[in-house]
């Protein structure tokens, strides 16, 4: 090789410290990698308790991490990074608070004695503008797709679109306060529970359609985000029920119990359903339902009522605040363990990406962190620091590795391998067989495909053979959990320009593949990203032959939302690939290596705003491939 790649980052640039695991990408030339997925949970430890506004009565994360706590005393912003708390005066009391997107929070604000409320906006840490409702308002919902706000006040819901200047449609109810309100982006509907009743809105048209369930009063509504299938509690005289509901005024696949069903969350990977039941003695618990048989998984018991319930789906763990004092965490095995938290905790919030939960205690005025003790593996942590790491092949076969410093720098590169010119094709899938750490995919000049298992040492464990005939393939890039089932895929091209999904089975295999596009021969490039835009779901970046860059937002459910282009010129770049979040802002980023053989960083920046390149290394065109 006639020149040694460096890894050492140019002066001027700011390391940031290490944050979160993006769900993030990489790829070489036109092969990328994909995100990782957790490990059975086990019970959070209480980190610190962080002060907040007077008396909170919700709490949400954003997508970039940052908490918002809807307050007595006005909304506090709790920076993801450096903890700092900002607190916003929105003008009275803040009620419900609802996110979109990474950094945008929806804040419902009561009137003063009986007036009309409102809703402020919030982005980052300042208040950005206020928008009138009816009386009261509290439940705050957000249709992540278009973008729609809810309000829900004291007889009715404030609609509020962003698109016509945050205008507002009021749609009026009875005397009955909404008790939630469920919204089901795929299918632009919203649903509304009242007492007696729960009513259907079209997110197009604002139009209600009214429910009376006879049989008693609906309770609660929860919408699984995978499945867009909508549940809801029910209680009557002498039972109390949990069932699907669609367009209808009855649930289908119900189960019945005894109990005084309340509270209804779910753990959207394996549909699992968490209800809360208050027993004849007072006594509470938490059931689990599978609503597809309708049966009980297990129960467990509760020391007091639960507040509030949130769930992790992607470490199956759930958190139910306790009335008593303290937060129930149900773990993947059903065992709960109560940590300590402030004085009577009232809500709940979860960040996904970190697994780090967040407690909002109104009698402390405070919110407890608790931290995750199976943290989800680093994109791209091929030896086990918990920092996106490089592979590169250099001209003679060589493996290296070049180690992350979590902060856009790097450590040491050492050797991991030799006689790589033997693979025409090298993808980094993440931890494809499930035994938490990441791994490779290599295809053979046979079309043999390979997986070599990593072992988070900078080794690698014997190869297993996983597909043939994979020389039909122009182009192979690991797609994250692009399907929404829980495991990682891989998509491929085929030389009709035929796109295809093979959905992994989390343990090396696959499932039966599934066509995702076609036409996609004009692209020479095809990176799977991860969660580039911060809507939770899976992207895919494509460059065309003119240069230009495409983002393909995947939907979470094997399909895609509409193509935005990101840039154009970016036929100068010989290489383009994804690592992670290799910079340390918990935002997915993109490298890509120039004709000089320069190796530049765009971090992202979670949303449409196009990230900033800077030159990381020198010397990169004497490696074949990289990842």
């Amino acid at each position: 090789m006639g020149s040694v790649a460096s890894g050492s980052a140019v002066s001027g640039l700011k390391k940031l410290g290490r944050k979160r695991a993006t769900a993030a990408l990489a790829v070489v030339g036109a092969l990328a990698v994909s995100l990782l997925v957790g490990s059975p949970a086990k019970a959070d430890s209480t980190s610190f308790d962080i002060a907040v506004g007077t008396a909170p009565n919700d709490i949400a994360v954003a997508g970039n991490g940052d908490v918002y706590v809807a307050t007595s005393s006005g909304v506090s912003v709790i920076d993801a990074d450096t903890r700092k708390v900002t607190t916003v005066d929105v003008g009275g009391v803040a009620q419900g608070v609802a996110t979109l997107g990474s950094s945008t929070a929806y804040v419902s604000v009561a009137g003063k004695a009986g007036a009309d409320g409102s809703i402020a906006i919030v982005e980052g840490a300042t208040l950005a503008g206020k928008v009138k409702t009816g009386p009261d308002p509290r439940l705050v919902a957000v249709n992540q797709v278009t973008w729609k706000v809810y309000a829900a006040y004291g007889n009715g819901i404030t609609v509020i679109d962003p698109w016509t200047g945050h205008s507002t449609v009021d749609i009026p109810y009875y005397t009955a306060t909404p008790r939630s309100v469920v919204v089901d982006s795929s299918k632009n509907r919203v649903f509304v529970t009242t007492d007696g009743v729960h009513t259907i809105i079209d997110g197009q048209t604002n139009e209600k359609t009214v429910y009376v369930s006879g049989a008693g009063n609906v309770v609660n509504h929860a919408i699984n985000t995978r499945t867009n299938a909508v549940y809801q509690t029910l209680v009557g005289t002498s039972y109390s029920e949990v069932g699907r509901v669609d367009e209808s005024n009855h649930a289908v696949n119900t189960f019945r119990g005894s109990e005084k069903f309340g509270k209804l969350a779910i753990d959207y990977w394996t549909d699992t359903l968490y209800v809360e039941a208050l027993g004849a003695a007072g006594n509470s618990s938490i059931l689990l339902i599978n609503p597809a048989s309708a049966t009980k998984i297990a129960q467990v018991s509760l020391p007091s009522r639960p507040t509030a319930l949130a769930v992790d789906s992607t470490r199956h763990r759930t958190y139910a605040t306790l009335g008593g004092g303290g937060v129930s965490v149900i773990d993947s095995s059903n065992t709960s363990t109560v940590v300590r938290t402030g004085a009577q905790p009232v809500a709940v919030a979860v960040h996904e990406y970190t697994g780090t939960a967040y407690v909002a205690n109104k009698g402390s005025s405070s919110v407890t962190v608790l931290d995750p003790a199976d943290p989800l593996p680093v994109k791209n942590d091929f030896n086990g620091d918990r920092a996106a790491d490089v592979l590169a092949r250099d001209g003679s076969g060589v493996l290296w590795l070049y180690p992350g410093d979590g902060a856009a720098g790097w450590l040491d590169r050492r050797q991991v391998g030799q006689g790589w010119n033997v693979m025409t094709a090298i993808v980094a899938p993440g931890d494809f067989n499930g035994d938490g750490h990441s791994d490779i995919l290599a295809r053979d000049t046979s079309g043999v495909l390979w997986l070599y298992g990593g072992n988070s040492s900078g080794g690698w464990m014997p190869r297993v053979q996983v597909g043939a005939g994979w020389n039909a393939m122009s182009a192979i890039t690991g797609v994250g959990d692009f399907g929404g089932d829980g495991h990682l895929d891989v998509a491929a091209r085929d030389s009709g320009g035929t796109l295809w999904l093979y959905p992994g089975n989390g343990k090396g295999g696959w499932m039966p593949r599934v066509q995702i596009g076609s036409g996609w021969s004009s692209m020479p490039d095809i990176v799977g990203v991860g969660d580039f835009n911060t809507d939770g779901a899976s992207d895919v970046m494509a460059r065309d032959s003119a240069g230009r860059l495409w983002l393909y937002p995947g939907n979470g459910a094997g399909g895609w939302l509409p193509q935005v282009q990101y840039g154009q010129g970016w036929n100068g770049m010989t290489a383009l690939f994804a690592t992670g979040d290799f910079s340390g802002d918990r935002k997915a980023d993109i490298m890509a290596r120039d004709s000089s053989g320069a190796l530049w960083l765009f971090s992202g920046s979670g949303g449409a705003k196009w990230p900033i390149g800077s030159v990381i290394g020198q010397g990169w065109n004497g490696m074949t491939a990289i990842l």
